[in-house]
């Protein structure tokens, strides 16, 4: 793939995202997503044929950002680095990522788009549970720190509105998930 096509797919997966985390699943369409990218009337539609190449591609492509704001999180098995990590993530996804983190969970949590999307959602929810096992060291502990944190991050999208929580409250409930998951028997 050429690397002005591979923009141009970026551009378009991310204007899906926009739409999604700002007007919801209904509204993504092709045509609103050429608007929203500001390119061409068909150009989505070039790309991506059917609906479900479009949710897939925002789906990976918010995978794909997801981790990049995970990069820089330390992998020491402190528990106060490891807490700090996730302060600093989970800040990212409900700051600068707030519109993309609520498309992730629209994407989510609707039942027809989670059919189209088939196994690739559940694969890719399984990376980030795999990676927490990998930080954490038992599988049950990291499912459930997911869990927690995927609770906090919908909390704050549902009851924040558009502003960001405040580092000192995000911290404290953070901490509180890695103290629910470290209690699990």
């Amino acid at each position: 793939m050429k690397n002005g096509d591979a923009d141009r797919k970026a551009l378009i997966a991310d204007a899906a995202i926009d739409v999604l985390g700002r007007d919801g699943l209904r509204a993504l369409t092709h045509r609103a997503v050429d608007t929203r990218a500001g390119l061409p009337q068909g150009t989505c539609s070039y790309h991506h044929r059917t609906r479900r190449s479009l949710l897939a591609a925002a789906l990976n492509r918010i995978a794909h950002l997801d981790r990049a704001d995970m990069v820089d999180a330390p992998a020491d098995h402190v528990p106060a680095d490891r807490v700090e990590a996730a302060v600093q993530v989970l800040g990212r996804w409900l700051g600068p990522g707030r519109v993309r983190s609520r498309a992730r969970l629209v994407l989510m949590l609707d039942a027809e788009a989670r059919r189209d999307l088939g196994d690739e959602a559940e694969r890719l929810a399984g990376d980030f549970v795999a990676g927490a096992t990998a930080t954490i060291g038992d599988a049950g502990r990291a499912r459930l720190l997911v869990a927690l944190l995927d609770g906090i991050v919908a909390d704050d999208l549902i009851r924040g509105g558009d502003v960001p929580p405040p580092v000192a409250d995000l911290r404290a409930r953070v901490a509180a998930a890695f103290g629910a998951a470290r209690g699990l028997s």
